[in-house]
Parts: C-alpha cells; structure tokens; sequence
C-alpha cells in the first residue's frame, strides 16, 4: 500500500497485489461514498491470475482532498497518476456507478495505457443541469444536492444509501457500509455529485477500446452501444447497485468472460 501526492496536495490511497502471471493488470476504481474494501470479493478472486490496484478516490476512505478536482478530468487523472507510480500498463479498468464518469474519462484520455474496461451499474447521459426538468439524471441529482445542503441530510443519506443494497443481503454488512460512508463529509458528497453531472455520452464516443457494460437492472442497451466503438452487456441477478458486493461470484464470472475475449 502507498499514497501519492497530487500537484494540488490531495493525497491518493492506493494498493497493488495479486500475481503477475501475463495478464491484464486490473484497475478497480469504487463509486460514490465508497472505499476501495468494497472490491475485496474481486481482490481475491482475481488477484490469483493478474495484478491487482484498488485505490481509494480524492475525499474517500484513506485518501485526502485539497477541495478541488472532483469532476471527470480530476478523478481521471488521479487514476492515471497511480497506474503510472504502480508501474502498470495495458490495464483493464473497472469503475463502479458513481466513479464510472472518472473511470470513462480515464480509459478515454490514456489508449496507450488502457486495453479495455468495465462499468458497473452505472449510467450513460448526455451533460445535465441540476433540476433540469427535462434531465432524468439532472433533477435527481439536483434533488439530491439539494437534500444535502437541508437540515435532515443524515436522514436522506443514510435512506438513499441504505435502498442501494437489495433487502435480502446481509443487514448487519450493509449497516456497516452505510455508517462509514456516511462518514464522507457532505462538501465531498455534493461535490462529487456536482462532478457526476457531465457529458458521459460523449466521453463514450471518443473510446475505442472494447467494454463491459454490467448491470444490476434493466438499461437503455441501444443507447449504450449507439456511443461505444465496442461494448457487450450483463446483467447480474439478485443485486441493487453493489452487484461486485452483493453478487461477487456473478460479477466475477461476468468479467472473467470479458477478459477472456480481449
């Protein structure tokens, strides 16, 4: 495990392991309020056959924030900036839900570095305004802004964060999960909302290397791939929107297919 400084003083948390046997070296980047621990089922799996790097992004778990550099260009070059310290290359990176903005932007700006990625549970726009009534997307994330900028943010939070697990998974792991990202100060909280509302679509457009689009519910597929040179789908069962957590050995056997075709 180490910490690399950033130019703006931000200090990233990050962790190689797994073996090095020929094969893609994975990069796992976590979502909204995450931390790296919540790839540990993915770790261990695939740790035995490749590289592995997790990291904890700018303001979560471990890792510090100068205020700043929460949007796609930040986070995208916060990852770049550990693959390159971890001597990696020809990665394959997985971002889930809340960092797949970051984790796109990345795969998108660095073609000689990146060989293919995976987004899990996340969703493709176009760029959105807060309350924008004509953006799904924007008005969700504007309410959510909203919410926690208001006297019962805790209450709203732990609510939101709690409906992203499915009822029949662990109670006692999931109260654990929501308290400690719950601990995630709130400026970083609507910070890294405000970042999530940016062109995704776009950023799509200007990837060629081939993807895995894994779901844990149903989503526009023809949308997707209208924006993507390459991408193929699945959908994992019995998940809400932590399919890596809730569902490891479906999302490991699902990646493991992707990888097995590059």
């Amino acid at each position: 495990m180490a910490t690399l400084t950033r130019p703006d003083g931000a200090k990233i948390f990050y962790k190689l392991g797994g073996k090095d046997s020929g094969r893609p070296p994975l990069v796992m980047v976590h979502g909204w309020c995450s931390k790296h621990e919540l790839w540990e089922q993915q770790v261990k799996h695939f740790g035995k056959r490749h590289r592995v790097l997790v990291l904890d992004r700018r303001g979560h778990g471990r890792s510090t924030t100068s205020g700043s550099g929460h949007d796609v260009s930040g986070h995208a070059a916060d990852i770049a900036a550990v693959v390159k310290a971890a001597g990696l290359k020809g990665v394959v990176a997985i971002g889930h839900a809340g960092g797949a903005a970051g984790t796109l932007e990345f795969i998108r700006a660095n073609p000689r570095l990146v060989r293919g990625g995976v987004i899990i549970d996340s969703f493709l726009y176009p760029r959105a305004r807060a309350n924008d009534p004509k953006s799904v997307f924007g008005t969700l994330v504007g309410q959510m802004i909203d919410a926690l900028r208001g006297p019962g943010a805790k209450k709203a939070f732990r609510g939101w964060y709690t409906g992203y697990f499915d009822a029949k998974g662990d109670r006692a792991a999931i109260r654990r999960i929501v308290a400690e990202a719950a601990e995630v100060p709130d400026t970083v909280k609507i910070a890294e909302l405000e970042g999530m509302l940016c062109d995704t679509a776009a950023i799509a457009d200007g990837i060629r290397q081939p993807m895995l689009w894994l779901m844990a519910g149903a989503q526009d597929q023809a949308f997707i791939a209208k924006h993507f040179a390459k991408v193929g789908f699945a959908q994992v069962y019995g998940a809400a929107h932590f399919p890596q957590f809730e569902q490891p050995a479906q999302t490991n056997a699902m990646i493991e297919a992707y990888l097995a075709r590059l």
